[in-house]
């Protein structure tokens, strides 16, 4: 069931917790996607980044199940279900899975995503089609690798070098935690003409 708020929310609250078309925010705010796998430390990510905790974050990943739309300076940051581990059954999963594919090929409001991923991981197939649908329709993608903080400065460089050639894109070295290269990050979404709270 949708969780609808005013047609201007205030900054920082949840404006709609969505599965169908029709359970998403009317207007014309843009919108930035959030994605990655359920241990990415997504959420963490989306509450240093907006300093605020509006996403939550657990110790047992997957607990997303829903597309969430949260307030920004007028855009919606969009918080969608991480890959795997989500504890529903497979059905419930493939529901999700379809709703999330059709947001990110049918919604106009969409400017562009955030895939962020474990930095002491490489690329899989859901990075890939994240890569491909970017790719496809022309739409902004900031890479993010996160979790910076539990490498050295030589492994740091190592990764970060190897993720560059798995992604043949630049990438953004982060930590959720110590908030460190999130600069680039909040840059990258400005530079769209958004505001961060």
């Amino acid at each position: 069931m949708a969780r609808h708020k005013p047609d201007k929310p205030t900054v920082g609250t949840l404006a709609a917790s969505a599965l169908e078309v029709g359970e998403m925010p009317s207007g014309t705010w843009p919108e930035i996607a959030f994605m990655g796998r359920s241990n990415s430390g997504k959420s963490s990510l989306i509450n240093t980044l907006v300093k605020r905790k509006i996403a939550h974050s657990s110790a047992s990943p997957g607990k997303t199940v829903r597309i969430h739309f949260y307030a920004m300076p007028a855009w919606y940051l969009v918080d969608l279900p991480g890959f795997g581990y989500a504890k529903v059954s497979k059905q419930e999963r493939e529901r999700f899975g379809q709703a999330v594919e059709t947001y990110l090929t049918t919604r106009q409001q969409l400017l562009g995503g955030v895939l962020i991923q474990d930095c002491r991981r490489d690329p899989e197939p859901d990075e890939a089609m994240v890569v491909a649908w970017a790719d496809a329709s022309n739409r902004l993608l900031v890479i993010v690798a996160n979790k910076m903080d539990k490498l050295n400065r030589s492994e740091q460089a190592i990764r970060l070098k190897r993720l560059q050639e798995a992604y043949q894109r630049p990438v953004m070295m982060v930590s959720a935690k110590t908030g460190e290269g999130l600069t680039a990050v909040q840059a990258s979404i400005m530079g769209l003409g958004l505001q961060l709270p």
